[in-house]
């Protein structure tokens, strides 16, 4: 072997170091086209990649899933656990049954699915009683005010009830005997479910629909006991 631009001849020394520089790159290449190929081979074997839902961090149990608490990742289809999530929107409103530790793959299986979870808001509850009067044509975009009559010697009507959220309207149930009560839930605080349930199983309750601006349906809202004397 010559130098370029001269009449010198490399030494052996040299000679064997470009050699073993040429072997090593060759070897060097075939282990990389190797690990490829090893690569491709388990991914074959590993199906192709499908859509999975994991956690974006440690979850609580009982936890509502929101936005934030989830993201959409790809996995080997044989490595996907049974029933995943594969959607966002799949997920988003759904209850955890138990712990989620961040980047663990969603299951419907530990997912509760509830109507009040994104339905109610933060607080209230949402109670279902029976009235039966409700007005006509009323729908769920409605609001309303509860009222429960109690009959006795001198029958009066009070507010149980003021500026509630419709959730629902069943059919109307005559089950309980001669007058049909509409079941309807609402969406409503702890004193005013309490309220309610205590109407209910007293008296005999009735819905009112309120305009838009209605400021308020009563000079007082306060509910008198079944056990209390009706009002002077």
């Amino acid at each position: 072997m010559h130098l370029p631009g001269s009449g010198r001849t490399l030494p052996l020394s040299s000679k064997l170091l470009f050699a073993l520089a040429g072997v090593l790159a060759l070897v060097s290449f075939l282990g990389v086209r190797g690990e490829v190929a090893r690569a491709e081979q388990a991914q074959r074997a590993a199906g192709p990649g499908v859509d999975v839902v994991g956690a974006s961090h440690d979850i609580a149990a009982g936890t509502v899933l929101g936005p934030d608490d989830v993201s959409l990742d790809q996995m080997p289809s044989v490595y996907a656990p049974p029933h995943a999530v594969t959607s966002t929107q799949a997920a988003v409103g759904t209850v955890s049954a138990g712990v989620v530790l961040a980047g663990e793959v969603l299951v419907d299986t530990r997912l509760g699915v509830s109507r009040f979870a994104v339905a109610v808001e933060a607080g209230n509850v949402a109670v279902t009683v029976g009235f039966a009067s409700v007005p006509d044509g009323i729908t769920s975009a409605d609001r309303v005010d509860a009222y429960a009559t109690f009959a006795g010697a001198r029958p009066y009507t009070t507010l149980v009830g003021e500026d509630l959220r419709i959730l629902a309207i069943a059919e109307p149930d005559a089950s309980a005997g001669e007058t049909t009560a509409v079941p309807v839930t609402l969406d409503v605080d702890a004193e005013t479910a309490r309220q309610l349930l205590q109407a209910a199983a007293a008296g005999t309750l009735g819905l009112a629909a309120r305009a838009a601006d209605t400021a308020s349906a009563s000079p007082s809202a306060s509910f008198v006991p079944w056990s209390s004397a009706p009002p002077g």
